[in-house]
């Protein structure tokens, strides 16, 4: 039961996530003006990316038990988005480094998922193995 409950309660986090993280990246004015917050696009635009790292994560994390593999599938996630707003913003202000340096956190997260995936397989290998 408490297991059921868990899952439930992960699931409904994740969607009410995804979804306000889907709104402040998608359409940051509406989403300002729903909450009256003034409207900052880039400000939005990065809280959505982050909304949305966390919403993958914690989806993923239903399917996956290892912490650092779910962790650093939410830190690529967010990096990504978060990378994309910083090119798409650049007009706005920011550095012009700014996409090539979050890009290059992106990467180092995506290295980090294919060798802690890479490790979790061997384990299981090992352990198949004896």
């Amino acid at each position: 039961m408490t297991r059921a409950v868990t899952t439930i309660v992960v699931i409904v986090s994740a969607l009410y996530t995804l979804y306000f993280g889907v709104w402040m990246w998608g359409w940051p004015r509406e989403f300002a003006e729903f909450v009256n917050y003034p409207n900052h696009v880039h400000f939005l635009h990065d809280l959505g990316a982050f909304h949305l790292g966390i919403g993958v994560a914690l989806l993923v994390s239903l399917i996956w038990r290892d912490a650092i593999l779910v962790a650093l599938v939410g830190l690529a996630t967010a990096s990504l988005i978060h990378t994309v707003n910083h090119t798409i913003d650049s007009h706005l202000g920011g550095a012009a480094s700014d996409p090539y340096v979050i890009g290059a956190q992106t990467l180092l997260a995506l290295v980090g998922i294919v060798l802690r995936a890479r490790h979790l397989r061997a384990r299981a290998t090992k352990e198949q193995a004896r």
